[in-house]
């Protein structure tokens, strides 16, 4: 892991030093806001109302569209890579929750593989307004992300800001794109979960339900193989997955919390105690 990220900092200083010179950022104006286009990304803050209601919540969001051939990263990475970071710049009362991750998509890269999105995806914040604002807000970001493709990977960032009137509003123009997140759902009541290690793998058992296909992304990096092979079985009460798990973990690996992507669709929020997690 320091290995990994210290590769990655060079890369970082190389690549900022050359963004210098070549000048990839170029930042415009959106309808309220900045919309950053750097060599691989646009980027943007949009917001699923068009007005922020005092005393409530609203939903904003971080675009990010890579180039085709080009992907952004995932809380957890994978083998390599960075997460997508917003560092929030808000008014005296406002504040900001975590990022809301969609469900990820995997990237074998020959030996390795990624997790993370490829063309448009949206990071959603929740922004909790005061119930005495008045007037307009302005909201304002520094978001940093990593554009990668199977040869290169690229530092990029932008500096992002939104305003919006205070008032009671209604949907807003990304209103139906953060309808269409595709978030981790909870998952069904009917569902029967256990984790089971043994040696080099957890097998994930799943009664209640059966599918063709089954991937788990984990969110702790340094646990399981991103780019082992999840193996699907049949069992007599449902389905059991085969998680590979790295030779030697990074801290307790007691838990298996994630998402359980189910036939290549919905996305599940697990975390289920592994028994025999300490072999």
């Amino acid at each position: 892991m320091k290995a990994r990220n210290a590769v990655y900092a060079s890369i970082a200083l190389i690549a900022a030093a050359a963004a210098a010179v070549a000048g990839w950022q170029f930042a415009g104006r959106g309808a309220g806001g900045t919309v950053v286009r750097t060599a691989h990304a646009e980027a943007e803050l949009v917001a699923a109302r068009d007005a922020a209601e005092p005393g409530q919540s609203l939903l904003v969001a971080l675009r990010l569209k890579s180039k085709p051939g080009w992907h952004t990263y995932w809380r957890n990475p994978g083998d390599s890579g960075q997460p997508t970071s917003i560092e929030w710049r808000l008014p005296a009362g406002v504040s900001a929750g975590p990022i809301g991750w969609p469900v990820p998509q995997r990237f074998p890269i020959g030996p390795l593989a990624n997790y993370g999105y490829q063309g448009e995806v949206l990071l959603a914040t929740e922004i909790r307004i005061p119930s005495d604002a008045k007037g307009s807000m302005a909201l304002a970001a520094t978001a940093k992300w990593l554009s990668c493709d199977p040869d290169h990977c690229i530092p990029e960032s932008g500096e992002l800001a939104l305003r919006l009137p205070v008032g009671r509003g209604a949907q807003g123009k990304w209103g139906s794109a953060f309808d269409a997140i595709p978030l981790p759902r909870q998952p069904p009541a009917e569902w029967r979960l256990r984790a089971v290690r043994e040696r080099d793998r957890v097998w994930l058992e799943l009664a209640g339900t059966s599918a063709k296909a089954l991937f788990f992304f984990p969110y702790a990096e340094g646990k399981v193989q991103p780019a082992g092979q999840q193996m699907l079985q049949t069992a007599a009460d449902g389905m059991r997955l085969s998680i590979p798990v790295v030779a030697q973990a990074v801290g307790e690996f007691a838990r298996l919390a994630g998402v359980l992507v189910i036939d290549g669709g919905h996305g599940y929020e697990i975390d289920v105690p592994i028994a025999g997690a300490n072999p």
